[in-house]
């Protein structure tokens, strides 16, 4: 404890003996104030994003025009699909994070369970580390 203390002692006068100037950080990207009351916290961005605008009194989808950072409502973007054929472990819906993969057309969910030597070992199973999954 005493090494604690006589340490940061130590580290204190030398703080306060270096004595140099203190200058500011810049700015940079930090919300400037524009004279009015309200400071923009959330900042200018040019991909669709979906949270409340003040403009719009609601939440909506839309990007900021460049150089004032006027709101613009644009339309959701397209969820592209995650339709996989190999096996991966990821969260689902439905599933909760499980091990899985995609067939067919539709891209119909396949869930890979542990492997249970008790049941008839199934044509498609794989290993992960020391963990045999099977689709059952």
């Amino acid at each position: 404890m005493k090494l604690l203390k006589s340490l940061g002692a130590m580290l204190l006068a030398a703080g306060l003996g270096y004595g140099g100037p203190v200058e500011a950080m810049p700015a940079g990207n930090a919300p400037q104030a524009d004279g009015g009351l309200v400071i923009q916290v959330r900042g200018c961005h040019g991909d669709p994003q979906r949270h409340f605008v003040p403009q719009f009194g609601r939440t909506e989808w839309h990007v900021h025009r460049r150089p004032d950072c006027r709101p613009i409502r644009v339309r959701p973007p397209v969820q592209v699909r995650d339709c996989h054929r190999e096996v991966r472990r990821h969260f689902l819906p439905r599933y909760g994070n499980v091990p899985h993969r995609h067939v067919g057309p539709n891209c119909r969910v396949r869930v890979y369970s542990r492997f249970d030597p008790l049941r008839p070992r199934p044509p498609s199973c794989i290993q992960i580390g020391p963990i045999r999954y099977c689709e059952y």
